[in-house]
C-alpha cells in the first residue's frame, strides 16, 4: 500500500441504481452461507494455486469456505488465466465436500490498465458476467464466487461505476442461476485513489473481506508492522474498521483478512520503523517443507534472532545484521494473531479470512479453533 490519501465518497447515481436493481441487494439470499447467518463466526482461507495440495493439512473442522486463488479476468471480459482451474481444484473440491466446507473460486484483476479497459465497456462487463456464470455452472458443488479486484491508481468515474454495475449484474445472475451461491468481494483497507464505491459494494455483495495486511508492504520507504492492531498513524485495524463502519457496513458483513506471513526489509538501522534500503522479501510463518521452500520461515528465524514486540501495535519483529547491513522482519506470531481474533470477537465482526492457508501450521489452527468454534456472546 503505497499511497494512503483517504477520500470518502458517497453513492454515484449509477452505483445506487445498480445496487437497487440487484435481485439480492441485501446480501441475504436463501441458503447462502454468510457471516450474517446464525450465531457462529465465519472462517475462510485462501488456497493459492502455487501451494499445490497443501490444502490437505488445512483446519477443515473450523473452515466455512476455501478460496481457490486465483483466476485472472482479462480486459476483453474473458478469463485470461485459469491458474490450473478446474483440474487443480477437483481434489480440493472433493475433500471439501467430505468435510462440509464450500469451495469458492477467486476471480482477480490486479492490473490498473486491465481494470480500466474492462469496466469502461459495458459489452465486456456483460461478457465477463456470463463467463463467470458458465464457470460456476460447469463445476457443481461450488459455494459461489469471490472477487479480488485490486487497483491502486486513479480511474475514470465511468470505470469506477462500471465495476459497481458489474458486481450488481453478477449478483443478480448468480441468484437466478442458483440462489445458494454466495458473492463476496475483497475490499482495500484504504482506497485513496477512489477506485471503489464501498457503500454500494457492501449493499450488493453477501459480505466483504476487508484487507487487514500490507499496511507496510514490500516497497515501503520504512519498515513496520504488516498488520498492526493499533498505532502507526492510521495504518492499523481499528482505523480500517472505523472506515468501513463509517460507510454504514454492518459489522457482521465485515470479514477481516489475516496474514500468515511477514516481510523482511534491508534497513539502515535496527530501530523500529527504520528507513528501508530495498524492497522486502515475503516471509511465510510456518509452512510445510515443500511449500515455497526457497523462502525462510518466520518462526524458525524468530527463534534464532529473538523476538521483539512493538508496544503500539502488538506486532512482533526481529532484527539482525549481516555483511550487507541491518535487516528487520515484521511478521505475525501466535500472540499477535490471538489478539486479532479477539478484536474480531469484541467488535462483533463476521469473522476472518486467512491468507494463505498453506503458510500456517497445526499450532496456529488450534488458536483459530479456540477463538471461533465458540458461539457469539
Amino acid at each position: 500500500m503505497s499511497r494512503l490519501r483517504l477520500r470518502l465518497t458517497g453513492f454515484s447515481a449509477l452505483a445506487l441504481a445498480a445496487a437497487w436493481s440487484s435481485g439480492c441487494a441485501s446480501g441475504a439470499r436463501l441458503g447462502v452461507v454468510t457471516p450474517v447467518a446464525g450465531d457462529s463466526f465465519f472462517v475462510a482461507g485462501y488456497h493459492p494455486y502455487w501451494t499445490g495440495d497443501s490444502w490437505r493439512t488445512s483446519p477443515w473442522d473450523v473452515l466455512d469456505e476455501v478460496y481457490y486463488f486465483e483466476i485472472d479476468a482479462g480486459a476483453d471480459g474473458g478469463l485470461a488465466d485459469m491458474r490450473g482451474w478446474p483440474e487443480l481444484g477437483r481434489p480440493l473440491l472433493e475433500r471439501a465436500r467430505a468435510e462440509g466446507v464450500r469451495v469458492v473460486p477467486t476471480v482477480s484483476v490486479h492490473d490498473a490498465a486491465v481494470f480500466a479497459e474492462l469496466f469502461a465497456q459495458p459489452s465486456r462487463v456483460a461478457r465477463l458476467v456470463e463467463e463467470l456464470i458458465v464457470l460456476v455452472g460447469a463445476t457443481p458443488g461450488l459455494g459461489g464466487l469471490h472477487l479480488d479486484f485490486e487497483v491502486f491508481e486513479p480511474v475514470a468515474l465511468d470505470v469506477r461505476d462500471g465495476y459497481t454495475a458489474f458486481v450488481a449484474r453478477l449478483d443478480r445472475r448468480m441468484a437466478e442461476a442458483d440462489p445458494s451461491l454466495s458473492l463476496s468481494a475483497f475490499a482495500l483497507a484504504f482506497d485513496d485513489d477512489d477506485v471503489y464505491n464501498e457503500r454500494a459494494l457492501a449493499e450488493i455483495t453477501d459480505f466483504l473481506v476487508v484487507q487487514g495486511y500490507d499496511f507496510h508492504s514490500r516497497a515501503e520507504p520504512r519498515a513496520g508492522p504488516v498488520a498492526a492492531l493499533a498505532g502507526w498513524g492510521r495504518l492499523n485495524w481499528q482505523s480500517v474498521l472505523d472506515r468501513f463502519l463509517g460507510f454504514g457496513v454492518p459489522a457482521r458483513k465485515i470479514v477481516m483478512a489475516v496474514p500468515l506471513y511477514g516481510y523482511e526489509w534491508p534497513v539502515v538501522s535496527d530501530a523500529p520503523g527504520a528507513e528501508t534500503r530495498a524492497e522486502a522479501v515475503e516471509i511465510p510463518l510456518a509452512p510445510a517443507d515443500d511449500v515455497v521452500p526457497e523462502l525462510p520461515r518466520a518462526f524458525e528465524q524468530a527463534s534464532r534472532y529473538g523476538v521483539r514486540r512493538d508496544p503500539a501495535s502488538g506486532s512482533p519483529y526481529y532484527t539482525f545484521q549481516d555483511s550487507t547491513g541491518w535487516h528487520q522482519r515484521w511478521f505475525e506470531d501466535a500472540e499477535s494473531l490471538r489478539a486479532k481474533y479477539e478484536f474480531v470477537r469484541e467488535n462483533g465482526l463476521g469473522g476472518v479470512a486467512l491468507f494463505p492457508l498453506a503458510y500456517g501450521n497445526e499450532a496456529l489452527w488450534a488458536d483459530v479453533r479456540a477463538a471461533f468454534s465458540r458461539p457469539r456472546e
